[in-house]
């Protein structure tokens, strides 16, 4: 009820997740003052981005490529990232995924997308953190499109954090890492991967190079929130 959320928003003000300004009705995760200064990529509909340069792969076909906003670590956006990723927030996950959705939703990037395939992780490392930011991110996104989530792609061992790697660093520890499963399901289809940053694009493309060896038809495309700068 809507009294019972205003009461707690008086004990327990909701501040936005990148100033820390309170947040006033309508505002949700974001106040919009900040949600308007968002910077924004423009990376949907043009294949001469940073983000094709760092997917770009002769044995990896990819349609599509789209990132929300510029990540560089010492902005107040990168708040978001961490806070969706390490602060037990997978509501902002969501908030994050439904919104850029509703922005991308115009723009016809979606169109013809079949499923979304978040980047998975490692059931252990899911354990330890309580969700995986990806899936959840995927979650906002088909509660906005109502293309369904798969959770056929897999991560079948752990490796160690990409953090402090760099660019050949991260292509090496990504490999071997994912395999699809049920692929008779997405014979023909157009795959969605998504994710939370695209940093080097090993990550990123570890996945869909295991999409495409075991469903070579199918169609990949890629989004992810934030592209990374340094």
């Amino acid at each position: 009820m809507k009294w019972i959320r205003e009461l707690v928003d008086v004990v327990y003000p909701r501040v936005c997740g990148v100033c820390g300004a309170t947040l006033v009705s309508g505002e949700e995760q974001v106040c919009l003052a900040c949600l308007m200064g968002l910077p924004r990529t423009g990376y949907h509909s043009d294949q001469l981005t940073l983000a094709w340069e760092r997917l770009a792969s002769p044995s990896v076909p990819i349609e599509r490529a789209a990132t929300w906003f510029h990540y560089h670590k010492s902005t107040p956006y990168a708040r978001l990232i961490h806070r969706a990723k390490y602060n037990s927030q997978p509501e902002l996950c969501r908030w994050l995924g439904a919104t850029y959705a509703r922005e991308l939703l115009p723009t016809g990037f979606f169109d013809g997308v079949d499923a979304l395939m978040p980047v998975p992780m490692h059931w252990w490392k899911r354990l330890r953190r309580g969700y995986n930011q990806a899936e959840e991110i995927a979650r906002g996104i088909s509660r906005v499109t109502g293309i369904p989530v798969s959770k056929d792609l897999k991560a079948i061992r752990r490796h160690s954090t990409q953090t402090r790697k760099g660019s050949f660093q991260r292509w090496v520890n990504a490999q071997n890492t994912y395999v699809l499963e049920n692929e008779g399901r997405y014979v023909g289809k157009h795959i969605l991967v998504v994710d939370d940053v695209i940093t080097t694009g090993a990550t990123t493309l570890a996945n869909c190079a295991a999409i495409h060896a075991a469903a070579p038809t199918a169609r990949l495309s890629v989004l992810a929130l934030a592209l990374a700068h340094k």
